[in-house]
């Protein structure tokens, strides 16, 4: 049971494989967030990452090819929250430069997503 536990964030999701990306915001909007996105390309991301207003984002780490790294750099200086919704948990980039962000290993169970998410708001407020 996801409850409401997101009720009225605006949460940046960044996922290129269609499917996962349906299901994912279906996930996040019956928690009570407002999904901005997705997006399905690193151009997407980072238009999407200045936005106002943004409470967190999820980030897929391969975006067709394309790494989502200069994506989840802006944010940090944003100041933005964002996790990794990824399948390559081994990345070292992972262990080094953003060794402090959750990692969300896929699949991933839509309330352990959402309990996830919502500790990380409770942190960041």
């Amino acid at each position: 049971m996801t409850d409401r536990l997101l009720e009225g964030k605006r949460i940046l999701l960044v996922e290129d494989e269609f499917l996962i990306a349906l299901d994912i915001a279906d996930t996040l909007t019956n928690a009570g967030a407002e999904v901005i996105g997705p997006c399905t390309s690193l151009r997407q991301a980072l238009d999407h990452v200045g936005m106002p207003g943004l409470d967190l984002a999820m980030l897929d780490i391969d975006l067709n090819g394309e790494e989502v790294f200069p994506a989840a750099s802006l944010l940090r200086k944003r100041g933005v929250p964002f996790l990794f919704y990824t399948g390559q948990p081994e990345r070292e980039v992972l262990r080094t430069e953003f060794a402090e962000i959750p990692v969300c290993v896929k699949p991933v169970t839509p309330q352990r997503l959402i309990d996830t998410l919502a500790r990380m708001m409770a942190l960041a407020a």
